[in-house]
């Protein structure tokens, strides 16, 4: 009986935690039709916001299925993205955001290539932690992002100067449905892991409470 109660508990956990990460790229939408709304946007930027809405969508689609499906989509047989277009594609998700807190956005870009990884599931990790890395950030920020080769793997790390995380919770950080954050639900950066980790990439994080954090995604390359 205990274990069925535990297993509803955790199932009603990761619905909860799915919900609030597929609202994510809904909200996304949601501003890029503001935007489109505007007769007088240029037609590069409409294109542009058109092409990150349905990707959005897609993005949506896959977190569903996800959840229900358990990761029905195969990496092996899914459309890759050049990593420029991938961050680009990212940042525009936060413009808004980064505007009003007057956030300063760096990105430098050492290396292009295209990562063993889809661009639906890419995007979601990309936009998982600029999403961390905006909220961490308190007004006129500062957030780096920096992309670049090593060995046969693409690296990307993404640094904050936002309020860091303790030392006790960097040990759980990855660990499903464990937040720190009042409406948070601790599955975000769990499903990143498992994304990475999917294609034998890897994951860290290293942070000093008061002073920033960095996460530093790595992961194999596409070769054509």
């Amino acid at each position: 009986m205990i274990d069925n109660q535990e297993k509803l508990q955790n199932l009603e956990k990761t619905a909860v935690g799915y919900a609030h990460e597929i609202k994510n790229p809904i909200t996304a939408v949601r501003g890029l039709l503001q935007l489109l709304a505007n007769p007088d946007l240029p037609a590069p930027k409409r294109s542009l916001y058109s092409e990150v809405a349905i990707e959005e969508l897609d993005r949506a689609n896959y977190l569903l299925n996800e959840m229900v499906y358990d990761n029905p989509l195969s990496y092996q047989s899914s459309a890759t993205i050049d990593i420029k277009d991938a961050v680009h594609k990212a940042m525009l998700l936060f413009d808004q955001t980064i505007q009003v807190k007057h956030i300063k956005v760096q990105a430098n870009f050492m290396s292009y290539f295209k990562p063993l990884l889809p661009k639906i599931q890419l995007s979601q990790v990309l936009a998982n932690l600029l999403k961390n890395a905006v909220e961490a950030c308190s007004e006129n920020g500062t957030i780096t992002i920096s992309v670049f080769k090593e060995d046969n793997f693409g690296i990307i790390s993404i640094k904050d100067n936002g309020c860091g995380i303790s030392a006790e919770a960097l040990e759980q950080l990855f660990t499903p449905f464990y937040t720190t954050k009042k409406d948070g639900t601790g599955i975000g950066l769990s499903i990143c892991k498992s994304i990475i980790e999917e294609v034998q990439g890897s994951i860290t994080v290293h942070s000093i409470l008061g002073e920033g954090t960095e996460f530093i995604v790595k992961l194999p390359l596409k070769y054509k």
